[in-house]
């Protein structure tokens, strides 16, 4: 069948109608609109037949009478479709709300059948043919979630005197360890991509920036193949000056996640009510903070080593059981836990404290998992190259690359400052209820995946 016009539009010299989205057709009742979308299905009855169009936001039945419905034969599902009509309220049936008088259609662009992805496709087969696997209104929430998220996090930080910085994602050596990057051949020599903005950030802290932040990819060369991990994935970094208390930090990163939450219930709650059963949660009062040393005293099970994600899950249980937060700030790690450029807590408060040292330094987690991770930096050279050497850095990238062009940033006055990230992939799967960051990337990247 030809792609031409099954049925021609409305006549040379009449205005078209406006264009319009699914999700917007109960304000535009009794009046023509254009729709843009997919074909969905096709039914019949005895003297009618019905479409179902999709869109971004959501789907909609036609109504086709006459000549027109004989138009709507060998439309395979997933034809890209123009249809002009009457919005008009619906008659009982799963698309009711709202139903489209049809007036003309205009096939775009047909599929192929058999379509490449069926029901009850495998995860693998899904991200094979993301392309159609992100079709489907519900699929496509989780994006406009994710921008209006976004769109929040400027609006917030910008108000508030940060700079939006883009910086580079090829360097020299990683930011916490040469193991877990991606190397690369850079004109005869040895490069590799970003583990974090961070050290970048740091630069804008030393040339008196103040305040900047910055959403853009990270990478890990990790070959964990769990539910939460990638190794590309979008990070929203924020770095501060003038800051020596963690506790100021914390502040900063819980009022920038009741905004952007905030942003995302209003704008887009009651869909996700409608569409996942899951209400957009918004921490409204001060979320907990448990050092992890009390943490590991309330419960045994989280005692020695780093938190595993059993251990995380266990927290927030814990969490909840005590103030009704599922969000928790888990503080006060070991300094050894925690990379060279940390800053102690025995350096911040001036005291020798008993024990192994602690790190200003926390995590922040939801649903049972890591959503977001920030410290105060230490900005003092000498002490800074002490850490660094203790760390045992090892890596000959990565020394190199501090020796060069990291620890002579603190050579000069740089101020005391601290910053955090946010996984955005994450937090969009925490928020959405989705079971794997699979789910909220646009298109996954993990050991196993490297196309589309």
């Amino acid at each position: 069948m030809s792609t031409e016009t099954l049925l021609a539009p409305p006549a040379q010299g009449l205005r078209s109608p406006p264009k319009v989205f699914i999700e917007d057709l109960p304000r535009h009742l009794d009046r023509p609109v254009l729709l843009e979308g997919w074909l969905v299905a096709v039914r019949r009855s005895r003297s009618l037949s019905f479409l179902v169009l999709k869109d971004r936001s959501g789907e909609v039945q036609g109504v086709c009478r006459d000549e027109l419905a004989a138009s709507l034969q060998g439309l395979n599902p997933e034809s890209a479709l123009r249809v002009q009509g009457l919005a008009r309220r619906g008659r009982p049936g799963p698309h009711s709300a709202i139903e489209i008088e049809v007036q003309a259609i205009d096939a775009v662009a047909l599929a192929q059948a058999p379509l490449p992805l069926q029901p009850g496709a495998t995860e693998e087969q899904r991200l094979d043919h993301r392309y159609l696997d992100l079709r489907h209104p519900r699929k496509q929430l989780i994006f406009r979630a994710q921008s209006s998220l976004e769109a929040a996090a400027r609006g917030f930080l910008l108000q508030r005197g940060f700079l939006e910085l883009h910086t580079p994602k090829i360097t020299a050596g990683g930011s916490e360890s040469g193991a877990a990057v991606f190397k690369l051949p850079y004109f005869g020599q040895q490069a590799c991509l970003v583990q974090s903005p961070q050290f970048y950030m740091q630069m804008a802290m030393a040339a008196g920036m103040d305040r900047v932040f910055e959403v853009g990819p990270v990478f890990r060369a990790e070959s964990a193949q769990t539910n939460r991990h990638a190794t590309e994935f979008t990070c929203l970094d924020v770095e501060q000056s003038w800051l020596e208390d963690t506790g100021a930090l914390m502040d900063l990163a819980e009022a920038l996640l009741r905004e952007m939450l905030s942003a995302v219930r209003q704008r887009h709650g009651a869909e996700v009510m409608r569409s996942l059963d899951l209400p957009v949660e918004v921490p409204e009062t001060p979320i907990p903070r448990l050092p992890l040393a009390l943490a590991r005293q309330l419960n045994p099970e989280l005692a020695g080593g780093r938190l595993t994600h059993q251990a995380e899950q266990l927290l927030c249980k814990h969490a909840r059981e005590l103030s009704g937060h599922s969000f928790v700030f888990i503080t006060d790690y070991p300094a050894a836990d925690r990379p060279f450029y940390t800053r102690h807590r025995d350096a911040a408060s001036g005291q020798e404290g008993q024990g192994a040292p602690l790190s200003c330094s926390f995590d922040l987690l939801w649903r049972g998992m890591e959503i977001a991770s920030g410290c105060l930096r230490e900005h003092r050279h000498e002490r800074l190259q002490r850490q660094a050497a203790d760390a045992g850095l090892d890596d000959q990238a990565l020394s190199h690359y501090l020796q060069r062009h990291y620890l002579p940033m603190f050579r000069h006055g740089c101020p005391p400052h601290g910053g955090f990230g946010i996984g955005l992939d994450r937090l969009m799967m925490a928020l959405l209820g989705q079971p794997s960051i699979r789910e909220t990337s646009f298109v996954y990247r993990g050991p196993e995946r490297h196309v589309p």
